[in-house]
C-alpha cells in the first residue's frame, strides 16, 4: 500500500479525529472560572459541576448527540440516554442554576480563552482548591 498512502488514509484520520476528541474534552472540563479540587475536597457530585456544557453549534450537536451541550448531565448520571439528555440538562440547570455551568461562548474563541489563560494551576491557602494562575503573574 505504501507508507504515504497508508499515511493519508488512516494516519491523518486518526490525528484529526484524537485531535478533536481531546479539544472537545478539554473544553468540557476546563475553563478560566473552574477550579481543580484536593482530594480532600473532592465529591462526586462537585466534580460533575464542575464540568462545562458549550454550543457546539447544529451540526456538532448533530454528530456528536449533543454530549458537549449536555455534558453535566452525562457527569451527574451516565446511564441517561442521549435522546434524554436535553431534558435532563434543562432540569438540572433549573434545579441547581448556581451550581450549573453554560458557556455560551462560542468555540473557537472559548478554545482560545482556555488555551491562552489555563496554563498553571495554584493550590489556593484555603478551600482545597487548585485555580488557574493569571496569564503574566507566574
Amino acid at each position: 500500500i505504501g507508507g504515504a498512502r497508508l499515511a493519508m488514509l488512516y494516519g491523518a484520520p486518526y490525528l484529526f479525529t484524537n485531535a478533536w476528541l481531546v479539544l472537545y474534552t478539554w473544553l468540557q472540563h476546563t475553563d478560566v472560572d473552574v477550579p481543580h479540587l484536593t482530594n480532600d475536597e473532592f465529591s462526586y457530585m462537585r466534580g460533575a459541576f464542575l464540568t462545562v456544557d458549550r454550543p457546539y453549534g447544529r451540526v456538532f450537536d448533530w454528530l456528536h448527540h449533543k454530549i458537549g451541550s449536555t455534558h453535566v448531565a452525562h457527569h451527574i448520571d451516565c446511564t441517561i440516554p442521549h435522546y434524554h439528555a436535553r431534558e435532563a440538562t434543562d432540569a438540572i440547570a433549573k434545579a441547581f442554576p448556581k451550581a450549573y455551568l453554560y458557556d455560551p461562548t462560542p468555540i473557537h474563541t472559548a478554545l482560545w480563552r482556555v488555551a491562552s489563560n489555563c496554563i498553571a494551576v495554584k493550590l489556593q491557602p484555603f478551600g482545597g482548591r487548585y485555580t488557574w494562575v493569571p496569564v503574566g503573574s507566574q
